[in-house]
């Protein structure tokens, strides 16, 4: 049975110095909502994937499974790519540390080749969880790496069919920005929204016209600075 996250978030949260800074005026009505009779639909929260000299990734899913009163099923990086000797031992540590989690753990974007098959069954994977739960709560980082100064980038393909297909058992959207200034961490959550894409799109144009939306509105949870091609 998998370790409860947020309890472990919440306890790592209070040792930041400074506390973090965090925004949930755009989303209170349905944050403060969770786990309770009204929340009658399903939820899927996107962040952007912020790293910097003093912030390293993986306190977005820290940060946000503290703040929101829920229990959030992460989709994490199964390993890093291009670290040296780290390579191999994150590909080993990164999926059972998601499994005692709870999490579903994928390869980094773009997928090396013989990753493909990996990528696909993660998907496969996430969507059963959403499909079986009861008003599911899916977290994701819908870039899948860094990116220089923590400006938003452009989604790999496949990102946004993904987030469509998550969109049909978890209807809401809750767009969020994380970065640092000065040395604190920031935390803003941006309003729910629903996707509503034409049905006769071509897959190709529907996955571009969803990345293009969900980045666009995390755009608006973070600094102009660090918007990029999201202005």
């Amino acid at each position: 049975m998998p370790i409860p996250f947020r309890p472990l978030a919440r306890l790592l949260t209070r040792t930041l110095r400074p506390a973090p800074r965090v925004d949930i005026s755009s989303a209170e009505n349905v944050i403060l909502r969770m786990g309770q009779a009204g929340q009658a639909q399903g939820l899927l929260i996107t962040a952007n994937h912020y790293s910097a000299p003093d912030f390293q990734a993986w306190w977005i899913a820290i940060i946000i499974s503290a703040v929101v009163p829920a229990n959030i099923h992460w989709v994490v990086t199964s390993g890093w790519e291009d670290s040296g000797w780290l390579t191999g031992f994150t590909h080993w540590l990164f999926p059972r540390g998601a499994g005692i989690l709870g999490f579903t753990p994928m390869p980094a974007m773009p997928p090396n080749p013989d990753e493909v098959e990996q990528r696909a069954l993660a998907v496969r994977k996430v969507l059963s969880y959403a499909r079986h739960s009861v008003q599911p709560v899916i977290g994701l980082v819908p870039e899948g790496g860094d990116s220089l100064g923590g400006v938003l980038s452009s989604l790999p393909p496949g990102a946004g069919r993904f987030m469509h297909l998550l969109s049909q058992f978890c209807p809401v959207m809750l767009p969020a920005g994380v970065w640092t200034d000065g040395g604190r961490i920031n935390l803003k959550f941006g309003s729910p929204y629903q996707l509503e894409i034409p049905a006769e799109l071509s897959p190709h144009a529907r996955d571009r016209q969803v990345g293009e939306i969900v980045m666009r509105k995390i755009a608006l949870c973070v600094p102009e600075r660090l918007r990029g091609q999201y202005q």
